[in-house]
């Protein structure tokens, strides 16, 4: 169940990075919201695990369906001066909680995966964010 929520979080990060701009604020729940309950599982009764990772699901991809633009754009490149200390630091200045939250939620993307593409991402994005 952890591994499906953990894919359901990276899937969003992913895409946020070329579909964010259209609604950057709105599509960071994607990712945000089953961060949060991938991170609240160890403390529910394992019965809950599979309506928790279900009502993830579901509100995930309502949230892409009602902000995602049909059109892609291309996701940053990685840049080789990035680093998850440095992206973070760039969202928590922005004083914007969703882009901290976002960039949160990339760190533990970033953990499971080492994709240094991820860190160009949170970038852009916490910028986007911010932006409003």
């Amino acid at each position: 169940m952890p591994t499906r929520l953990a894919g359901i979080v990276d899937a969003a990060v992913v895409r946020h990075g070329n579909h964010g701009y259209a609604s950057p604020v709105m599509l960071v729940h994607a990712a945000t919201a089953p961060n949060a309950v991938l991170r609240a599982l160890p403390a529910l009764p394992q019965t809950l695990w599979a309506p928790s990772l279900a009502a993830t699901w579901a509100a995930t991809a309502a949230v892409t369906a009602a902000y995602a633009p049909a059109e892609a754009r291309l996701a940053p490149s990685a840049g080789t001066n990035l680093s998850l200390d440095a992206v973070m630091r760039r969202a928590t200045d922005t004083g914007d909680a969703h882009a901290i939250k976002f960039v949160d939620a990339v760190s533990d993307t970033y953990t499971r995966s080492g994709d240094p593409a991820l860190l160009a991402v949170a970038a852009r994005s916490s910028e986007q964010i911010a932006a409003g």
